[in-house]
């Protein structure tokens, strides 16, 4: 996801269902995945507005994780 771009659309909150690390996991340095490890937390508390982040959910992260799985095995 682009955070930036979530906070200059004036979009109110973000949620999100497993931490970019697990899908970093997957891909490891694929050059189609090239992965940042910056919080969107972290961008979105330095700004001037207030955006709700809501997530990981661990209860439901496999199921949203599975599609990757096969993909990146590609």
């Amino acid at each position: 996801m682009c955070t930036g771009t979530l906070y200059w659309a004036n979009i109110g909150r973000l949620v999100y269902g497993f931490e970019e690390s697990e899908l970093l996991a997957l891909t490891g340095d694929h050059a189609e995945n090239p992965t940042m490890s910056l919080s969107s937390r972290t961008v979105l508390d330095s700004g001037q507005k207030k955006i709700e982040v809501f997530g990981p959910f661990p209860e439901i992260a496999d199921e949203l994780i599975a599609p990757h799985r096969d993909f990146w095995k590609r």
